[in-house]
């Protein structure tokens, strides 16, 4: 009797751990800038733009998402300290321009991310601009570091 008891608790302690762990695994590759789209896309002087449909397929993306700040002052610690977090485990690449202890442009490369079975690049760049003009953007697809740079400086 003990011994179908430790039985049956093992296996619903298993159990529980198979139904818990794509929770988990989720969990880990949740970036806390996603926080700051929803947070601040509704904000009086910022402009959000999330792209969707055969726009992102022609560029081999999968998610776009900017954030435009007429003014990132008041908000710029946040979102540094978002940044921070988000490479800390995340990045593998990393360019950083920091002046006077603030961040004033970045560009990371984050390790990839596996959704429906393939691979997806990760990329966040964040530049403050003239007047205190401030640009969040978050990239993930197909798409190639190059690809990447070639489409946010092109020349037209």
């Amino acid at each position: 009797m003990k011994t179908s008891i430790l039985i049956c608790i093992r296996s619903l302690c298993l159990f529980s751990l198979l139904i818990c762990l794509p929770a988990f695994v989720h969990a880990q590759e949740r970036l806390q800038i996603a926080d700051l789209f929803s947070k601040y896309g509704e904000q009086k002087d910022v402009t959000r733009v999330e792209l969707n449909g055969s726009i992102l397929k022609s560029y081999r993306m999968t998610t776009y998402k900017s954030l435009v700040f007429k003014n990132v002052s008041p908000y710029r610690r946040e979102i540094q300290q978002a940044i921070v977090h988000d490479k800390q485990d995340n990045a593998k690449k990393a360019q950083e321009v920091m002046e006077s202890g603030v961040l004033r442009s970045a560009y990371y490369q984050l390790k990839e991310v596996e959704r429906n079975g393939k691979k997806l690049n990760r990329y966040i760049i964040f530049k403050i601009g003239k007047d205190s003009m401030g640009t969040l953007i978050y990239i993930e697809g197909l798409l190639s570091e190059k690809e990447m740079m070639d489409m946010l400086y092109k020349s037209e």
